[in-house]
């Protein structure tokens, strides 16, 4: 068989060995990765934006030999809706919470499946996904559909300057809905965080499982409690330009949000209510239309390799679905990150999909319009 010719009559070479010879062209001639990067195929995602902060994207991009560009990530259910907008997804790679988003990314039954199947030959460091973290992989009839990347968990995040640790109402998703701050609370505005982190505080114990009844009753008590709320916000910048502005004391609050403000220098940390933290597990996806899917899996398996796995809770403070994140850390700094979420010494739980999420948003709308 010929092999196939460019137009000069040379042996045409394959995009990835034009590329290495590009990059070892520029970087001979001294033009710096920034030129090499700009070169490379372009990856658009969709994910918690704080998962590809300066020095994550930067390694990402340098592993994958790929340029990012980022889309403005809501929430899962922002992101999931989205998968299924009529036309299909302008995103190659997607990336929400495992338990809310796998009835939507998976469908109910095989041939359903909204992404497509990931080649696991082209993700080695699959193999070094911990143990917690396995329960974040979804598969059907042999084939992999998601792949763990990180937990998170979401809180109450508070100013300790205004709220001291050992206010009772620390201890307890109390502090978003009591009386005790009122005027300086702020709420997200997402039905299934919110309708979850309500339910159990007033003690359902599958929240996930609230039909009518159930969710009118929460819904009265959070319609009851909205006069303690200064504000809703929408994006985790507006939650933490509340509180750090001081507009708000308190709020509903997810680690990017905590560690953001924490690195800027304030006075801010997250709570340990007793009913638990809400803890999810962040899975990665490829929409069926996908434009770049081998560069795609790059970026995947580089996420979940040691040097992303590293940075990734000091850069955004999501706990790597990775074995290297947890190496070099101390007993104290384990603590501070949430890592007994791992071993049990934290409790939580799962931010799982409700079994009637219409009603769910139904509910939420009448508090907001309340």
């Amino acid at each position: 068989m010929s092999m196939r010719k460019d137009l000069m009559g040379l042996p045409a070479m394959d995009r990835r060995t034009v590329l290495a010879g590009a990059v070892g062209t520029l970087a001979a001639a001294g033009l710096g990765t920034a030129s090499v990067r700009a070169e490379a195929p372009e990856v658009t995602a969709l994910m918690v934006n704080a998962m590809l902060g300066p020095k994550l994207k930067s390694i990402t991009e340098e592993e994958a030999k790929v340029r990012i560009a980022e889309g403005p990530f809501m929430s899962s259910t922002d992101t999931v809706s989205r998968l299924t907008a009529p036309g299909g997804s302008r995103y190659d790679l997607m990336n929400s919470s495992y338990a809310f988003s796998r009835p939507v990314v998976m469908g109910p039954k095989a041939g359903d499946e909204r992404v497509q199947p990931i080649d696991l030959s082209l993700i080695p460091n699959m193999k070094f996904i911990n143990e917690p973290s396995k329960e974040g992989i979804g598969t059907r009839d042999g084939k992999t559909y998601m792949i763990p990347h990180s937990w998170g968990f979401d809180s109450i995040l508070y100013n300790r300057d205004a709220v001291p640790d050992n206010d009772p109402y620390t201890q307890s998703w109390s502090l978003l809905f009591e009386d005790k701050y009122a005027g300086r609370v702020g709420w997200w505005d997402v039905a299934h965080q919110m309708l979850m982190a309500a339910g159990l505080y007033l003690g359902h114990a599958e929240p996930e499982t609230m039909e009518r009844a159930d969710l009118n009753e929460v819904g009265k008590f959070l319609t009851a409690k909205k006069k303690n709320v200064r504000t809703f916000y929408s994006t985790f910048a507006q939650g933490s330009n509340l509180l750090s502005g001081g507009e708000i004391v308190a709020c509903y609050g997810v680690v990017p949000m905590r560690a953001e403000l924490q690195r800027r220098g304030f006075n801010v940390t997250g709570a340990w209510p007793k009913e638990g933290v809400l803890s999810l597990i962040n899975t990665s996806y490829i929409p069926k239309d996908c434009r770049n899917v081998p560069e795609t899996h790059a970026v995947i398996n580089a996420m979940l390799g040691e040097r992303y796995a590293k940075e990734l809770v000091n850069g955004s403070g999501y706990l790597s679905a990775s074995v290297f994140a947890q190496e070099g850390l101390s007993d104290e700094q384990r603590k501070k990150y949430g890592y007994g979420i791992f071993d049990g010494t934290v409790k939580h739980y799962p931010l799982k999909f409700p079994t009637n999420m219409n009603m769910w948003i139904e509910t939420w709308s009448k508090v907001k319009s309340s």
